[in-house]
């Protein structure tokens, strides 16, 4: 009898411990072969590789992004540029390479970093604003903290790549390339 209570006992408490849904190590895309977070997808678009293009060369168009750094092969129609993205006193950077063809682009965001304000560190005597990878903030120790800022870095990167799909989406006369 006390063997059943037991095996009982065991059984029970293998089922209370079992987790509904798996644990998520980061809401961040990361490569699986690099480590490093990557933004990457290929949109469909009805536009001609011209188009979309001299498209990808206007944006962004306003606040709170901007492109630095822009180059532009048209014979290869790829478009490369520094974003960067002002959120307050945070500022989130990162390399974006679209690439045009007929009927679709492609785009790939990489080399995120984060740039916090110099008095969120802790001390009297702040040094300044710290920037850092974003890959030191994935691979730290999970904590309350760390999740929520990795979501909050995420739906911001997420409204910049939205951005660029509605400035890739405008339909109407053909941009002049810059």
């Amino acid at each position: 009898m006390k063997y059943l209570v037991l095996v009982l006992g065991l059984l029970a408490s293998s089922w209370a411990v079992a987790q509904e849904a798996p644990f998520q190590f980061s809401p961040l895309p990361l490569d699986a072969r690099t480590h490093q977070v990557l933004y990457t997808g290929t949109v469909p678009n009805a536009a001609t590789a011209a188009q979309l293009l001299a498209r990808a060369q206007s944006w962004p168009g306003s606040a709170p992004y901007q492109a630095t750094l822009r180059r532009c092969n048209p014979e290869a129609g790829t478009m490369k540029m520094r974003v960067d993205s002002r959120h307050g006193l945070e500022n989130y950077t990162g390399q974006l390479t679209i690439r045009v063809e007929d009927g679709a682009y492609t785009y790939h965001l990489t080399d995120l970093t984060y740039t916090q304000p110099g008095f969120a560190r802790a001390g009297k005597h702040s040094p300044g604003t710290v920037t850092q990878r974003l890959e030191s903030l994935v691979y730290t120790r999970p904590s309350k903290y760390r999740t929520r800022k990795l979501t909050e870095i995420h739906a911001r990167l997420q409204q910049l790549l939205e951005s660029l799909h509605q400035t890739m989406h405008t339909e109407g006369p053909d941009l002049v390339t810059r």
